[in-house]
């Protein structure tokens, strides 16, 4: 009787532990090197990272995390320090494995059981061989002798070259996996500036971003991120729009006298507006990093800039560039001395739209009243035109 009671219990332990597994999440696994380190186990919301759960690591370095059922595909975190951690991409009841060396998670590790943590490590490793393509062309170009234009022009090609690579392979990989939130993790990558690699006011581009939103809402329509990702893009379309109609007023007027508002961010994203230079003459200049007519102009621009600076003149120069690293690079080589601002949307910039600019460099001179009273000054031009208004 005993004996029966005993098997009857152990079945009814061994019920609830088979009920209980299949409502949980797991991730398990081995870090080595790892002794004494404290592991952390963190879900990445939205609006940052929070903790779960965490253990110090013994010689072996083992460890097992389990969470609820998640009710959809979620970002989590196995972390040892800011920069030396694990992305994993975890789906309802999964029993994820994970392998690695303590000095460095993100490139020894093997996942198991989890599909969307795989995706994320290709996503990952793909976008760090890139960022080292682009660091090593930097460092080239870097020493290139100034004069060696063509040379120079030949890496700068070379690394818009890798940028439209890396665009590429996530093209692919969205429209093989436009159901994966790896998709959502994928279109939302970034450069190590901050900037997106996917321009969402570019329409290739922006139509990855709805094509993912699409899938997504299918299945998932009350995840967060499905729904943010859907209220970013309809803010980007009213974006566009309001720059749509601007562009059509601006068209319409006989002459432009008022002058259209800028105020974008420098290297240091501090926003400056281009009204706040009210009381100056300034030259607004359109150029770009990729354009060697715009370099050469630069080059030009700074003997004038230095000529007329003491008497009220000043430059409020918009990039058009898509990528903060060559925008960056270009005016810390030439050493501008000027306002240099971007929104980094490439040909796609607000400001560049909103002075229909379609050629670079393009310039307007304004006045200290405020007025345009020169269009596409350069050189020697230029000079004439300031030394007629400002002696």
């Amino acid at each position: 009787m005993n004996t029966f009671r005993i098997i009857l219990f152990l079945g009814f332990i061994f019920l609830i532990s088979s009920c209980s597994n299949k409502d949980t999440m797991r991730v398990s696994g081995n870090i080595s090197d790892a002794e004494g380190k404290t592991l952390y186990f963190q879900k990445l919301n939205l609006d940052g990272t929070e903790d779960l759960d965490s253990v110090q690591l013994k010689e072996n370095g083992s460890f097992k995390f389990s969470m609820q059922k998640l009710e959809h595909p979620t970002f989590l975190l196995l972390k040892l320090a800011d920069n030396n951690l694990i992305t994993l991409l975890a789906d309802s009841t999964e029993k994820i494995e994970v392998t690695a060396n303590a000095k460095n998670l993100t490139e020894s590790y093997s996942v198991k059981n989890s599909m969307g943590s795989k995706y994320i490590k290709t996503l990952n490793q793909k976008l760090e061989t890139t960022k080292n393509d682009i660091d090593s062309l930097i460092t080239v170009y870097n020493n290139i002798p100034e004069l060696e234009t063509e040379q120079r022009k030949a890496v700068r090609d070379e690394m818009i070259k890798s940028i439209n690579n890396q665009k590429n392979f996530i093209f692919d990989f969205v429209m093989t996996n436009p159901r994966s939130f790896a998709s959502y993790y994928a279109v939302f990558q970034r450069f190590d500036d901050g900037s997106l690699i996917l321009d969402p006011n570019q329409k290739k581009d922006l139509n990855m971003y709805t094509a993912v939103a699409t899938s997504l809402d299918l299945m998932y329509p009350e995840a967060p991120r499905v729904k943010q990702l859907k209220s970013f893009i309809l803010g980007i379309k009213k974006e566009q729009r309001t720059r749509q109609l601007r562009e059509e007023l601006l068209s319409q007027a006989n002459e432009v006298r008022s002058i259209p508002e800028v105020e974008e961010e420098d290297l240091n994203g501090k926003k400056i507006k281009l009204s706040s230079l009210k009381g100056k003459m300034v030259l607004l200049s359109f150029w770009a990093s990729w354009d060697q007519k715009s370099m050469e102009e630069n080059k030009r621009l700074l003997k004038i800039y230095s000529k007329y600076k003491p008497k009220g003149f000043e430059v409020y120069q918009v990039s058009l560039d898509k990528s903060k690293i060559l925008w960056e690079e270009a005016v810390k080589k030439d050493k501008l001395p000027w306002i240099n601002v971007s929104d980094l949307r490439f040909t796609s910039s607000v400001p560049a739209t909103t002075y229909n600019i379609s050629k670079l460099p393009a310039n307007f001179l304004i006045s200290k009243e405020g007025e345009i009273i020169g269009k596409d000054l350069f050189g020697r031009i230029l000079d004439e035109k300031l030394a007629d208004v400002l002696n």
